[in-house]
């Protein structure tokens, strides 16, 4: 909420949205506020983002320890799944791409940024949205398309050494 009140405060437009874990990876929640709970199964997460007037986008769904996989991603009524993310390999890239391309769905892209120098690495080109309303329209309708950079040598090693930090703290569970 800070951050859209201090976009729109200076002139630049921020999108609200969430990351939501699920019972098998993560959903990414736009245009909503209101508060999902995590571990439920992927359906049932992008029902309640479609029940508070989101639009819900499918994560990284080729990403080892956090993506969604193929079948939770084919089987839920999502408006999108982000085909360029600055945290996964490209082989994970160009699967999500070849997946949303055969499905129809749009695409997305998104740093996924965890450190600063991670921000800007990949992201959504909307060419008509000047208002959150419009983007998330044009997002709904597939009008978007996805621009970045994969992850590299250098950031794989920081990554999996966080990623497995995590889930060793997880007691080996995914997330």
């Amino acid at each position: 909420r800070l951050a859209w009140e201090y976009g729109r405060a200076n002139g630049f437009l921020v999108i609200r949205g969430a990351e939501i874990s699920t019972d098998v990876g993560h959903v990414l929640a736009y245009g909503t506020t209101a508060p999902i709970p995590r571990g439920r199964s992927c359906w049932e997460t992008v029902q309640a983002v479609q029940g508070l007037g989101g639009v819900p986008v499918a994560a990284h769904p080729y990403r080892v320890w956090s993506g969604l996989g193929e079948r939770p991603t084919v089987s839920s009524p999502f408006a999108a799944y982000e085909v360029q993310n600055a945290r996964t390999l490209r082989r994970g890239n160009v699967r999500a791409r070849a997946l949303a391309a055969m499905k129809s769905v749009g695409g997305i892209g998104g740093s996924d940024a965890h450190y600063l120098e991670e921000v800007g690495r990949a992201a959504t080109i909307v060419d008509d949205g000047s208002t959150e309303s419009e983007v998330l329209e044009a997002l709904a309708r597939g009008r978007t398309r996805a621009e970045g950079n994969d992850r590299g040598a250098g950031a794989s090693m920081r990554y999996v050494t966080k990623a497995v930090g995590e889930w060793m703290l997880r007691g080996f569970r995914r997330i």
